[in-house]
């Protein structure tokens, strides 16, 4: 069985290795443009010019330009996530860096801790099998989609619909070079997708590891207070055990407050863009999939779902974590502290009390309320798009 280092590396791979596909870079030693940036950058310029030129190719015909857009809001939702992880390239090594000095390294089989350890590591390990194989797994379905009108019709079509300028995809070799370039435009877009979402499980996992590491050891301080030698206060061992586990408390929950901080800093305006992106792109095709026989369309609205569903779900988990921290400090037994330290509780638990975890751009928290008003908005403008057409 791996051990919970092991696991955490592997993880920790699987994000290393995206961010090389793509040319991000965030755990590279060079700075600038390197060449695996320059083209992830010239595949988004042309992923979003040669839409626009479709669009505008087709737009005598709403059906035809409709089609033409269906992954138009993805594009552009990858490109603001891209360029806000370079942005953002050393903030994301500072909280990937202390996560695995403060825990992985730190709390090896032997402490108390590991067996929470592990359990956070065998977790982040399989989302990642999850979320990898979902996207691939929508991937799979697309390409799926030529081939099933090429058997069933016997005609041929792209994998999506985006032409190149000048390049006449309906004879064989314009096929293909139409073909070839879409298939670098999805591998790319999805190892983009891979290494956004799994980074921001990746920090809720460990946020998540972080809380309950700080309700454990809150655990053992309650054992240590109920103690008659420190009730008497006759135990200098106690005392001394009760002083400094009180410490790493405080130190503990100290270091939460600032790494949610920083992570809800970081993800701030990727939400924001994976919400306005993620609406539209989900209007467009529901309105494809109602006026049309495009099968693509299925596969595309399901990714775009999942991908705007995982950032909430995630949201909520930190939301829930948060709330079972300050439900933990409520039942502690504060009152068996000694006065200099009751009052750093109540400073503890008023800090505690104050929200933690990931917004919209500061607007409003990404959590299942939120959710379910964008699933509203959503619907209206759908209706209002259906209405306009008619």
């Amino acid at each position: 069985m791996r051990t919970a280092i092991e696991l955490y590396h592997a993880s920790f791979d699987r994000l290393k290795l995206s961010s090389r596909l793509i040319g991000a870079g965030l755990w590279e030693q060079k700075y600038g443009f390197t060449w695996g940036r320059i083209a992830s950058l010239t595949q988004i310029v042309m992923f979003l010019g040669l839409h626009v030129w479709t669009g505008f190719k087709y737009r005598e015909d709403a059906l035809e330009m409709l089609e033409s857009q269906s992954l138009i809001c993805t594009g552009l939702a990858l490109m603001i996530k891209y360029f806000t992880m370079i942005r953002n390239r050393d903030p994301v090594r500072e909280l990937t860096g202390n996560i695995e000095r403060e825990t992985y390294t730190n709390y090896q089989e032997t402490s108390n801790e590991y067996p929470v350890v592990q359990k956070y590591s065998r977790v982040l390990y399989i989302a990642g099998h999850i979320m990898i194989g979902g996207y691939f797994g929508s991937l799979f379905i697309i390409w799926i989609n030529p081939l099933f009108v090429y058997f069933t019709e016997g005609r041929v079509m792209l994998l999506f619909f985006c032409e190149i300028p000048y390049v006449d995809w309906t004879v064989n070799r314009g096929y293909w070079i139409t073909v070839t370039l879409q298939i670098a435009f999805y591998v790319t877009g999805t190892c983009g997708l891979i290494l956004v979402d799994y980074l921001c499980a990746f920090f809720t996992i460990n946020g998540s590891l972080y809380v309950d590491l700080l309700r454990f050891h809150l655990n053992e301080l309650s054992e240590l207070l109920a103690e008659p030698g420190y009730q008497t206060r006759s135990s200098p061992e106690i005392i001394e055990k009760v002083d400094h586990k009180w410490r790493i408390c405080l130190v503990e929950h100290q270091h939460i407050v600032e790494y949610y901080d920083k992570f809800s800093d970081l993800w701030s305006m990727i939400n924001l863009a994976q919400v306005g992106c993620s609406v539209f792109g989900i209007c467009i095709n529901m309105l494809i999939i109602f006026l049309t026989d495009w099968y693509a369309a299925y596969a595309i609205l399901f990714a775009l779902f999942i991908d705007l569903s995982v950032h909430f779900v995630l949201g909520a988990i930190i939301e829930r974590k948060v709330d079972e921290l300050l439900i933990s400090l409520v039942h502690f037994p504060w009152y068996l502290l000694d006065d200099r330290r009751q009052k750093e509780y109540k400073l503890l638990l008023l800090r505690a009390q104050q929200p933690s975890g990931m917004s919209i751009a500061g607007l409003t928290p990404v959590n299942y309320e939120t959710y379910t008003q964008i699933m509203k908005m959503l619907y209206q403008l759908f209706a209002l798009a259906m209405n306009f057409l008619k």
